[in-house]
């Protein structure tokens, strides 16, 4: 059994001012993971910075995620540069299926695999999806806490393989090292991913991913 979110975070709550909280980053990333493998949904946002223009693949994202080991889904906007064009594209994905705006007015099959683009509903595994990022983090260690909005963030770094981060989000190849932190509330919940390093051999790019809005009912159909 982990360590109570309430005792992990008891000695690096309620500090904003830039100090290393105290605490074992490793139980803390362990906890916000089960958090979110058991939190049901979440919406999601996926944001860049620094990416070269002329990079095919996602730049962004922005929706709302059914966390489940059989059937994840997501429905909402994917951006990016796609088969050379930019631009914004309605998605939902439920499991392997996948169902795209994509210069038409009703949802489309479409296989993003084939656009450079990954599955989104996959993000939302309760292990091989985003929890999947913390399991493949080594070196953990405690860093600052911020604040983000209302709420205090507790900032855990580390480093992750290229390859993990290229098979679930599509980024950059699968050789090479990033750096990570993870943002985690003083609840526990896993709120922040920033992945920072040198994906397309032309300088540091830095991908964030936010979570928000745990448990909060979500409805996702086939179109």
């Amino acid at each position: 059994m982990g360590v109570p979110v309430v005792l992990v975070l008891a000695a690096c709550s309620g500090n904003d001012d830039g100090s290393v909280p105290d605490g074992d980053p490793n139980e803390l990333v362990a906890q916000a993971s089960t958090l979110f493998a058991d939190a049901g949904s979440v919406a999601f946002s996926l944001s860049s910075e620094d990416v070269p223009d002329d990079v095919n693949g996602v730049s962004a994202a922005e929706g709302s995620g059914v966390i489940d080991a059989q059937e994840p889904k997501f429905a909402g906007t994917i951006t990016g540069r796609i088969q050379g064009v930019n631009g914004t594209v309605d998605i939902i994905a439920i499991g392997t299926d996948t169902w795209a705006k994509l210069f038409t007015p009703s949802y489309e099959p479409m296989d993003l695999v084939d656009l450079g683009a990954p599955n989104p509903a996959m993000f939302f595994h309760p292990t091989d999806g985003l929890p999947s990022l913390l399991e493949a983090t080594t070196d953990l260690a405690m860093a600052k806490q911020i604040r983000d909005g209302s709420a205090i963030l507790t900032q855990v770094t580390g480093a992750i393989d290229a390859a993990p981060v290229h098979d679930l989000l599509y980024l950059g190849d699968d050789d090479g090292e990033y750096d990570i932190t993870f943002g985690i509330t003083e609840d526990g919940d896993l709120r922040t991913i920033t992945l920072v390093g040198d994906f397309y051999g032309d300088g540091d790019s830095t991908y964030a991913v936010t979570m928000t809005d745990y448990g909060e009912p979500v409805d996702i159909t086939e179109p």
